[in-house]
């Protein structure tokens, strides 16, 4: 009987595995931090439309792991996701405006296209991109300065429960007024 027991939940923790998608697949490698396997999974998900795929590959480039670092590859990666409408890709092509060494560097205007970027993600109700856009307000980097817009945006990320806007206008992270 015991053995019947451990027979059964081995085939059926063995039958969870088999159904896990290729996405999942990678996804558990890159949290695992094997990161070549991951890049290995996702570039065909990716090359095949997957915008997830797409977003998650963007990362690897940009920062190296299971794969050479490359800002250009990078942002290519975001910007397909981002255009099949991946907030978090949105997000992370802003960021790779204001956080990368080349990329800021050959563009126009790099906080331009971050504001672009982050407006994107934040109109959809992404909060780091709605504080980050607040902060470009703020700054006047790739807006027109205004404290008015910058408390908007830092206001939305604070309702979305944003910590770091939470506690630039007050709330600290409880959501009420101190």
């Amino acid at each position: 009987m015991a053995k019947r027991l451990i027979c059964l939940l081995c085939l059926s923790f063995a039958s969870l595995l088999a159904l896990a998608s290729p996405l999942d697949e990678a996804i558990a490698d890159l949290d695992g931090g094997r990161y070549e396997q991951a890049a290995g999974k996702l570039k065909p998900l990716a090359e095949a439309g997957d915008p997830v795929a797409q977003h998650r590959l963007s990362i690897l480039y940009f920062y190296g792991h299971g794969v050479p670092e490359d800002e250009k590859t990078a942002l290519s990666w975001a910007t397909r996701s981002a255009k099949a409408g991946n907030v978090d890709a949105m997000f992370f092509a802003g960021n790779i405006y204001v956080f990368g060494d080349k990329i800021p560097s050959e563009a126009e205007d790099p906080d331009v296209e971050a504001a672009k970027w982050f407006h994107e993600a934040a109109s959809r109700g992404h909060p780091e991109a709605e504080y980050s856009l607040g902060l470009l307000f703020l700054a006047g980097k790739g807006v027109i300065q205004s404290q008015e817009e910058a408390m908007k945006w830092i206001g939305r990320a604070a309702e979305h429960g944003h910590v770091g806007a939470r506690n630039f206008i007050g709330t600290g992270g409880h959501g009420g007024a101190q």
